[in-house]
């Protein structure tokens, strides 16, 4: 890896974490002060500190699964974590129906049961590839299960975004703006990451071939 390289890639990380800690923090504080749990502890209570609690393993250990020097000499650990991982995102995504299906905003619903399902697919494409050995498929699943596992990331910072340069203003209901931006925060982190790891490097390798010719 070249000099500028790792920079980006200190940069990109640092920023992850950075992003995390700040929006991890505000989750708590709205859901913990400012919204609340529910009227009762099986309500609401329970799964929601579930769901916190089990998706901030993936949540935090994802940096660790990616650094490569880490990977290459700690590889017990590293295994050891993943499974941590898995077993988060997994958690995570079952609670994630539920609050998803019980929620009051109607809007809300589809986006973020669709998002849970496509995080427990991602997790579970990625477990079954390194099962199998297929290391190149780990890697790539683990990235889109990566992307997901920040939404909630992604969902307050647009959210920040949208209402700091009115982005929906053009929406006058403010149900259909929310519930564009449960679609926005997930969709587009899933096409950026896509486009990167797999449409980019399909027409790389389809001009190379054709140059071969």
């Amino acid at each position: 890896m070249t000099i500028s390289k790792k920079i980006y890639s200190k940069v990109f990380w640092s920023a992850i974490i950075l992003l995390s800690a700040y929006y991890l923090y505000r989750a708590i504080l709205f859901r913990f002060y400012k919204e609340g749990l529910g009227e009762s502890f099986w309500d609401k209570q329970f799964w929601f500190v579930s769901h916190i609690v089990t998706a901030v393993f993936p949540l935090v250990l994802g940096p660790f699964q990616f650094w490569k020097w880490f990977r290459n000499r700690h590889i017990k650990l590293h295994r050891l974590l993943g499974k941590l991982y898995i077993s988060g995102c997994l958690l995570g995504g079952l609670t994630a129906l539920y609050l998803a299906s019980t929620q009051p905003y109607q809007g809300s619903i589809v986006p973020v049961i669709m998002l849970a399902l496509l995080w427990l697919f991602m997790t579970t494409a990625a477990w079954l590839a390194v099962i199998n050995k297929n290391i190149q498929a780990h890697r790539l699943f683990m990235i889109r299960s990566y992307t997901l596992t920040l939404v909630f990331v992604f969902l307050r910072l647009s959210g920040d975004l949208i209402e700091q340069f009115h982005l929906l203003s053009f929406i006058d209901s403010s149900d259909v703006r929310d519930t564009t931006q449960e679609w926005l925060s997930w969709v587009i982190p899933v096409l950026v990451v896509e486009m990167f790891i797999s449409w980019l490097p399909s027409v790389k390798k389809l001009k190379t071939n054709k140059a071969k010719r």
